[in-house]
């Protein structure tokens, strides 16, 4: 008897998955039919797009929104709990990166040159994030705008990412900097 509940569950946790496929497909997200993503997560294209590559998985309370950029994340990740990435600059995601939770990735920033103007009337400047395949990012994790994080390399959890960062560099601290290599 347990048993039967149990597959009738995952049944319909599988369709439940399909249907939240369909619908950001209506919505213009390129999402792959082997992609998973939870229930609870928030997908926005907001005058951008947003892709999701085969078996990735998007976790509970994960929020994307393009906002006019566009949002790649490629095969075989993992965006873990309550993680947001804001793409207005654009941020393109290899295949095989472990996303923790909690992990911020802002694709812009405000422009503040002038002191005689709002800064919220001031624009933004948005140059994008770049993260190659195979990298592990921490928990609580942040990546700001123009960062290149190479293929093979960590980010420590808390650590802010304000500059590139190495292939199979090890990277901790505020700001990150490099403390060992992956050998």
């Amino acid at each position: 008897m347990r048993s039967g509940l149990r597959l009738f569950a995952r049944a319909v946790c599988h369709v439940r998955g399909k249907l939240k496929i369909l619908v950001l497909r209506m919505k213009g997200c390129r999402v792959d039919w082997s992609a998973c993503i939870d229930s609870s997560a928030r997908l926005e294209p907001s005058g951008g797009s947003i892709s999701i590559g085969p078996r990735t998985i998007i976790d509970c309370g994960v929020v994307i929104r393009g906002l006019g950029g566009h949002v790649a994340i490629g095969a075989d990740c993992a965006v873990n709990a309550y993680s947001v990435l804001f793409g207005a600059g654009n941020i393109a995601i290899g295949d095989s990166v472990m996303i923790a939770s909690h992990v911020s990735m802002y694709a812009a920033n405000h422009v503040f040159t002038s002191t005689s103007e709002p800064m919220c009337n001031q624009g933004l400047d948005a140059i994008g994030i770049t993260i190659a395949d195979d990298v592990w990012i921490g928990t609580g994790a942040r990546v700001l705008d123009g960062v290149d994080v190479g293929s093979g390399s960590i980010i420590a959890a808390g650590a802010v990412v304000t500059r590139s960062i190495a292939p199979l560099s090890i990277n901790a601290g505020v700001p990150a900097r490099t403390i060992g290599v992956r050998a």
